[in-house]
């Protein structure tokens, strides 16, 4: 590309059409296209004067008038999100930019090259850097380390292209954040807004000015509109987990499904959209958890997806080994089991694939020992068993958790969840069914020679199947018991701290000899009794101590007390387990921010 074709620099637009003050940069698309960062604009309405500062053979000084395009205008949310704004000039660019962005991920330790335009940089300067990882709270961006660049104000390089050292092939452009800590000097932090997240964003940008295939291909994809992240659980946490490269999964996972589940097949596609920047709805909630739910994917967190139902070698290999050559690290292969091309043929790619470097998560129909037992570890089974048995026993010590809450707090608060079934004691019987199930499987592999090893296999293959069944139920299970213990616990939180508020307003009284008060102890006892002679509605209990508050505080420091009423808790809120020694783990907030 002639980069002197579509690098621009953003200014202010003065009366009269004048350029003012420099805002940033932008790349152009076509004649009259301009992409940037949303926050070096006025804002959505405001015309801004775009200049082409380094087109050959013309003056300089260059500029054309431009507002954002209806529809294309994604100003910063949640932390470090969005930030993206889409142009029009309002008469045609001087040149044709042939500027498209490239869709292939770049691996990260990729150098690339940003061209921004500083203060008191004419022509603009070139700043060499480095990818280095997912950046940003919903990992919508890319960070970027410059290298040898030192200016502590570079304005002017939001909205820059961000190309490709080599092949100078755009991959997204600039956006600088500038941070102020307390007790810290102020810094900038550097991110790349790569093509992905570019063409979530603005559809005419991806329609049109994009290259490359997409990450998940039409028969792997949802729209957004029809995503559902409901049940089966199970399914989502396994494939979340392994998306987020969790330390309890495999670099190379099988995942079983019935062939008829269509409910499965809605969540396997949702959850796959939900990890690739091009399809993520725009969830802020990355990497958390969501009660009663499974954690969401990091988005950007799955290379390529594969539909290989029906594919025939050749085909896989182009789907699995595209052109131009590119670094896959997490692919997800749906169907190879069903695939054309013969078992051998699959596992071969599928493990040239692996031995390059790339995760690989496997979604089948049914036993594929051609597959599995090419591709898994000899021990996956036992593997699989020990994993399936820690997740049981984690389940039968929540549902103890939460019926020892219940039990604790049924007869003081109305509205409680009810306790969970007992699915830990089926969970434990299944562990120890597959647990015998391995044994003969392992018995009949030692069988003397003679006997034809095919069984073995096929065992070997159908208790893989059993084992992912298995642990998708028990950790849907295991999501809804830990969805009602954070419940009971924010509840048995919210009714300790009325209590302790109530007893340490009504000590204050009586520090102050006012303990007699007719309407003060009218309203405590009112409290009390909420609170001891249950069962009460724990929104009535906080209006019965937000009255006795409001009293004592009018009767001892002058004022109406409302400022010292207690508040009331969502139930899902985070809250410190005050459980007399129960052993209850510490709830989590739904929306608090993994660390990574």
């Amino acid at each position: 590309m002639d980069q002197q074709s579509w690098r621009l620099r953003l200014h202010a637009e003065l009366p009269g059409g004048e350029p003012g003050d420099v805002l940033g940069a932008g790349v152009l698309f076509g004649r009259d296209l301009v992409l940037t960062c949303a926050h070096v604009l006025p804002g959505p309405a405001e015309p801004v004067r775009v200049e082409f500062p380094v087109l050959a053979g013309e003056p300089k000084g260059v500029s054309r008038s431009a507002r954002v395009v209806d529809g294309h205008w994604v100003e910063r949310y949640g932390r470090d999100e969005g930030d993206l704004a889409l142009l029009r000039l309002t008469e045609p660019a001087p040149v044709t930019s042939t500027a498209v962005l490239h869709r292939d991920p770049a691996p990260y330790d990729t150098r690339v090259t940003v061209d921004g335009f500083p203060r008191n940089r004419s022509g603009g300067l070139w700043v060499d850097a480095v990818l280095k990882g997912p950046g940003g709270h919903g990992d919508e961006w890319v960070q970027i380390n410059p290298v040898d660049f030192h200016d502590p104000d570079p304005r002017g390089f939001s909205g820059a292209g961000v190309t490709e050292a080599g092949t100078g092939r755009l991959l997204g452009i600039m956006v600088a954040v500038y941070d102020t800590p307390a007790g810290r000097s102020p810094f900038f932090h550097f991110y790349m807004i790569p093509a992905a997240t570019i063409a979530g964003h603005l559809p005419l940008v991806a329609e049109h000015h994009m290259t490359g295939p997409r990450v998940i291909p039409p028969q792997l994809s949802v729209a957004p509109g029809d995503q559902r992240t409901g049940r089966p659980l199970g399914l989502q946490q396994t494939l979340t987990c392994w998306l987020n490269g969790d330390d309890t999964s495999w670099d190379i996972e099988t995942v079983f499904l019935r062939e008829d589940d269509e409910e499965a097949d809605v969540a396997l596609r949702t959850t796959l959209g939900l990890a690739d920047r091009e399809r993520s709805p725009g969830l802020s909630t990355t990497g958390s958890s969501r009660p009663g739910g499974p954690a969401v994917p990091h988005r950007g967190s799955i290379s390529l997806a594969v539909a290989a139902a029906g594919r025939s070698r050749e085909q896989l290999a182009r789907d699995l080994e595209p052109e131009p050559a590119r670094q896959l690290t997490s692919v997800v292969v749906s169907l190879p089991d069903r695939a054309a091309a013969a078992p051998g043929e699959t596992a071969g790619l599928l493990r040239r694939l692996a031995d390059r470097g790339a995760r690989l998560l496997l979604v089948l129909h049914g036993p594929a020992p051609g597959l599995t037992g090419e591709l898994l570890p000899a021990g996956r089974a036992a593997q699989w068993l020990e994993r399936l048995a820690d997740r049981a026993d984690r389940l039968s010590e929540t549902e103890r958790a939460v019926r020892d809450l219940f039990r604790r707090l049924e007869p003081r608060v109305t509205g409680l969840p009810g306790p969970p079934a007992r699915h830990g004691d089926r969970a434990q019987l299944w562990t120890a069914q597959l647990a015998a199930e391995l044994e003969q499987t392992q018995q009949r592999e030692q069988e003397p020679a003679g006997c034809p090893p095919s069984g073995s296999e096929m065992g070997v293959a159908a208790l893989l199947q059993m084992l992912s069944y298995a642990e998708q139920s028990v950790l849907s299970a295991l999501l809804r018991a830990e969805d009602v213990e954070q419940r009971l616990l924010a509840a048995l939180d919210r009714m300790l701290d009325l209590r302790g508020l109530l007893a340490a307003e009504q000590a204050r009284l009586a520090d102050h000899q006012r303990a007699e008060d007719a309407v003060a102890a009218g309203q405590y006892r009112r409290a009390q009794q909420l609170l001891t002679e249950g069962p009460s509605s724990l929104d009535d209990v906080e209006r019965a101590v937000a009255a006795f508050v409001a009293t004592v505080h009018a009767r001892l420091d002058g004022g109406s007390g409302a400022e010292a009423a207690p508040r009331q808790r969502d139930a899902g809120e985070g809250t410190a387990a005050r459980d007399g020694g129960q052993g209850t783990a510490v709830a989590r907030t739904a929306g608090e921010e993994g660390t990574r």
